[in-house]
């Protein structure tokens, strides 16, 4: 945990589950952190949350929260569309920006964040988690002691049974949300591929996108903000599942597949192939490691600790620390965000495009069509 004399002052821009049961208590358990702000266009909503987490300052204008608190620290937790807005806002006012994923909706915004956030000298990243957790931590720690050789594919997967979020809701509008299962899971299966890889430069992508459960009103979850009910006008215009292919400029590849819902069993792992090892990374706790010994096939079960903490928290005090001046704490980096984004924005186009398309910086700067529409 951080022990440094510096402190910091902390505001939410958003009020809903995942303000509530991931970035409050993870910032409140760090000693040199103050929960000063929040803010919700559903006024009351933040009035509840602020009194139940003893924050002092309540809005429904973030502008003026902003403006009026000048926070050290902002954490961007709104539907997709304002992510951009509002980070860039946060910035502007003098805050690092603690943004939930998806980053942007496109290359080209993450791109703006990124150069806003250089340009006011201030730290932008993204809360993409799940590195953070324990069986992540241990295969990582795996690839930096060179048990893999060399990582020359990965492949990561979630997909759910019946999983589509606040169905009706901000999640499933494209307006909104900007697209369904691969900016929601998706953005997290991604980063703990690439992170694995050490996040090579990627060159091509050739992706598809479909939406089969939800414009039916079939695959519903059971969370989500502002879960209306399965009504004739209840609006779902984004994915349910994307699958993906991606080539790097190193050679590697990776497979991406994520589904909020399917006809098959619930899945979420990740595999990791190298030229002297392989393993196969669950959730919870599960790591599993491939290789051979004296020309024996072996396969060893990795001890995952149980982690009461969780990848949230330590994602948090990771951010806190980095801000304190420990450079080795790790926080999701501008180049490592606009990876992930450029892969993202490249998977809607080549959907749209239906073939595989190149990743440059002129290719992914250009208005990007909707991918449900070929």
């Amino acid at each position: 945990m951080t022990t440094t004399s510096k402190s910091w002052r902390v505001a939410f821009l958003g009020a809903g589950a995942i303000v509530q049961r991931g970035h409050i208590p993870s910032f409140q358990r760090l000693p040199n952190v103050e929960t000063v702000a929040i803010c919700d266009v559903n006024l009351a909503r933040a009035q509840a949350v602020a009194e139940e987490a003893h924050i002092t300052h309540v809005y429904s204008d973030y502008q003026k929260m902003l403006t009026e608190v000048q926070p050290d620290i902002a954490v961007v937790a709104t539907p997709n569309i304002f992510h951009t807005p509002m980070s860039i806002a946060a910035l502007e006012a003098g805050a690092n920006v603690l943004c939930e994923k998806p980053l942007a909706l496109t290359y080209a915004d993450a791109k703006m964040m990124m150069d806003k956030a250089a340009q006011v000298g201030r730290i932008l990243t993204v809360g993409t988690h799940y590195r953070w957790s324990t069986p992540m931590r241990a295969a990582k720690a795996h690839v930096d002691a060179g048990f893999f050789g060399d990582i020359y594919a990965t492949r990561t997967v979630w997909q759910r049974r019946a999983g589509i979020p606040g169905y009706g809701s901000w999640f499933t509008n494209k307006d909104l949300a900007g697209a369904g299962s691969i900016l929601d899971i998706g953005v997290h299966a991604l980063d703990r591929a690439l992170f694995v890889m050490n996040y090579p430069e990627p060159t091509t992508v050739s992706g598809v996108l479909f939406s089969k459960f939800g414009t039916r009103g079939l695959g519903l979850g059971g969370w989500g903000s502002d879960i209306v009910a399965p009504t004739a006008d209840a609006r779902y215009d984004v994915d349910d599942l994307g699958w993906a292919f991606v080539r790097f400029a190193n050679g590697t590849a990776l497979q991406f597949q994520v589904a909020w819902a399917s006809h098959l069993a619930e899945q979420f792992f990740l595999e990791i192939y190298g030229t002297e090892g392989a393993a196969s990374v669950g959730n919870k706790d599960s790591v599993e490691l491939y290789s051979t010994l004296n020309g024996q096939q072996v396969k060893v079960q990795v001890d995952i600790p149980n982690d009461t903490l969780g990848s949230y928290a330590r994602m948090v005090e990771s951010f806190v620390r980095r801000l304190d001046g420990d450079e080795s704490a790790e926080i999701v980096t501008a180049s490592q965000a606009l990876t992930s984004v450029k892969i993202i924005d490249g998977i809607m186009r080549s959907a749209v495009a239906g073939h595989e398309v190149s990743l440059t910086e002129e290719s992914v700067s250009t208005p990007l069509a909707d991918p449900l529409q070929r």
